[in-house]
């Protein structure tokens, strides 16, 4: 990219050399200083002209390469990432103003080196070194900015020069101030950062508190965060030259440290204020990678030399950027509604530095603005992240509320469940009582008939009697299985019709020894989701309580239809129907309409009904208008 912009500057170098070069004044008129003015832009009145290799002195420069000036039409100079060596040439009209002090102040505080060659009423000229590579006792002025004092008493058709160089991105806002302007600027430049120093110290001891406070390390990975910040600001903003290291301007150099405490102290805050590693494993596997190769760049970061040390902390700041703005929205958008702040931070803040970085590169034009973004980003991303820790608390609350009522109910509902299983143990209790009372009064009758002769009865009072435990301790144990499975069998595409034909043609004896007829009215193309066996194990229990209470000689309807995404299929006897205050109780187990006995049934067919129906995800009721109106038992089932 350098080697390309050098051969441009070059090439156009050339033509003009071809068009016989351009006089100095389409290099842009002198800068007027009248009393009426306190500042005045001077970057439109400046001439540039490119050092490639940086080897051209002063002499050479106002003299041989004179005609190669070309004229700057922007209020900012912008030059980007470059080697070169950059000379800029202006001239200053100082008769209105003819023995007032004024300045040339450079507003960019990070240039490495710049220096002003100011004419002298002797037609010489003298030089004035700055940079920040000098300490800082080395300037004229205890100013942050570099300030070159002017002599206004020299005509306005001299020349001034100014030199700059450095490893970093070669910015400049140029400014000629009166001493009243420079106050002024002054001023208002220590207010800006006043307030906004003010504000990074106002968070840091507010979040330091709240650490303390609420023992949240999250708080505590904040305030480190805030730190690096300040570390990384008071270095590009001049103020940690001007007073925190004044005599070490190497430090300079080392401005990325602070990129180096913040970008781990906000990975570590947003994996606990993201709640990643409870909520999302694997992105949390991914700022963990992301932290090992933070504290691997680190060492490569020490040893390698500007400027190349700069690109790799640029390339962190982008990589940090784009890293967590991503994170941010995907958890957002996964459901975690305490990261909405977080994504409004980093989504503005990438907007700014992304503008930011098209100005260095002198993609947009460059102007002060510009080189305040990343500290409006900066302060934009402190204020956000700070709200959202608050926001987080709130969001906390909130679930915390809800898990709790959840708790509640959860616990309501198992203390429920407790009453409804001791009701269960004295219904299940009294019923087996009953039942066993039932063989044990036959086989006493078979003992009391064991004298006489007839062994035949009483063999079949003892088999009726074993039969009849036999099948209440599978019908129970089976009631219990199908009631505390954690895993029902799995729901697949199924037809009622079939299954309806296959029961039919099993009863067929049964039906016609009761003379009862059954209308079938199923929809040959209904298709249900349910377990084939289980659906078709309700269908016969359906099937078998309608002819057993049907009542001879009379008909059953089933039907099967599809209604708004379920299927509906209806079971329907004329028989003896029952009672509005028993319909619900029939699905209770052991429970048989008119009696707590049935020498047939165990009263858990219906039970074991609705568990099958409710785990497939279907409703199951049951239907009459009163004794002796019929009954009705509706099966809804999802749609496959």
């Amino acid at each position: 990219m350098l080697k390309f912009r050098n051969i441009l500057v070059w090439a156009g170098l050339l033509i003009l050399v071809a068009m016989g070069g351009i006089a100095r004044a389409a290099d842009g008129t002198p800068a007027v200083l009248t009393g009426e003015r306190d500042a005045v832009a001077v970057a439109r009145h400046m001439s540039v002209l490119v050092d490639p290799e940086g080897g051209w002195d002063f002499q050479a420069v106002r003299d041989r390469f004179a005609s190669r000036f070309q004229a700057n039409h922007s209020d900012a100079l912008n030059f980007g990432f470059t080697g070169s060596v950059i000379w800029l040439r202006f001239a200053v009209d100082a008769r209105g103003v003819a023995g007032e002090d004024w300045y040339l102040v450079e507003r960019y505080p990070i240039l490495d080196h710049i220096t002003l060659f100011a004419p002298l009423p002797d037609g010489g000229y003298r030089r004035v070194d700055m940079g920040d590579t000098l300490p800082f006792d080395h300037r004229l002025m205890k100013h942050r900015a570099f300030i070159f004092p002017l002599d206004t008493s020299v005509s306005a058709d001299r020349d001034y020069f100014v030199r700059v160089s450095g490893k970093g991105a070669l910015n400049m806002s140029p400014m000629l101030y009166s001493a009243s302007g420079l106050v002024e600027y002054t001023y208002r430049d220590l207010l800006v950062y006043g307030i906004f120093y003010g504000c990074l110290l106002i968070m840091v001891v507010y979040n330091a508190l709240l650490a303390l406070s609420l023992k949240e390390p999250v708080y505590l990975y904040f305030v480190a965060f805030l730190v690096g910040i300040t570390v990384f600001n008071l270095n590009v903003n001049g103020f940690g030259l001007q007073f925190l290291w004044p005599s070490v301007p190497k430090l300079n150099e080392y401005y990325w440290l602070g990129i180096f405490i913040c970008t781990p102290a906000l990975a570590m805050y947003s994996r606990h204020f993201l709640s990643l590693k409870e909520r999302f494993p694997r992105y949390d596997r991914l700022i963990r990678g992301y932290l090992l190769g933070v504290a691997l760049l680190l060492p490569v970061q020490l040893l390698v030399a500007a400027p190349w040390s700069y690109y790799l902390s640029t390339l962190l700041v982008v990589v940090t950027v784009l890293l967590f703005s991503w994170l941010g929205w995907t958890v957002w958008s996964a459901g975690y509604r305490a990261a909405r702040l977080y994504v409004a931070a980093w989504f503005v803040f990438l907007g700014l530095i992304f503008v930011f970085v098209l100005g260095n590169l002198d993609w947009i034009p460059y102007d002060s603005l510009i080189s305040m973004l990343p500290h409006l980003g900066a302060l934009w991303v402190v204020v956000m992240l700070s709200l959202a820790l608050g926001d987080r608390i709130r969001f906390l609350e909130q679930e915390r509320n809800l898990l709790a009522r959840q708790s509640r109910d959860t616990l309501e509902r198992h203390l429920a469940e407790i009453e409804q299983m001791n009701r269960d143990k004295s219904t299940f209790l009294q019923y087996v009582s009953h039942e066993l009372n039932t063989p044990i009064n036959w086989i006493g009758a078979a003992d009391s008939l064991g004298s006489g002769d007839d062994q035949e009865g009483v063999w079949q009072l003892v088999r009726k009697g074993q039969k009849r435990l036999i099948g209440m301790v599978s019908t129970s144990l089976r009631y219990f299985d199908l009631a505390d499975r954690d895993r029902p069998p799995a729901a697949r595409r199924c037809r009622p019709g079939a299954l309806l034909d296959a029961l039919l043609a099993s009863r067929a004896g049964v039906l016609a020894r009761q003379g009862l007829t059954v209308n079938a009215d199923m929809d040959a193309d209904l298709t249900v989701l349910a377990d084939e066996g289980e659906l078709g194990e309700v269908l016969g229990m359906a099937l078998d309580n309608a002819i057993r209470f049907g009542g001879p000689g009379g008909s059953i309807e089933v039907t099967g239809r599809a209604l708004a995404g379920e299927a509906q299929i209806r079971v329907r006897d004329h028989g003896r129907g029952a009672g509005p205050d028993q319909l619900e109780s029939l699905f209770e187990p052991f429970f048989v309409v008119g009696s707590r006995h049935h020498e047939e049934g165990y009263g858990l067919s219906l039970a074991m009904a609705r568990v099958m129906i409710e785990q497939a995800g279907g409703r199951i009721w049951a239907e009459s208008d009163g004794p002796d109106t019929g009954f009705a038992l509706v099966i809804r089932l999802p749609l496959a």
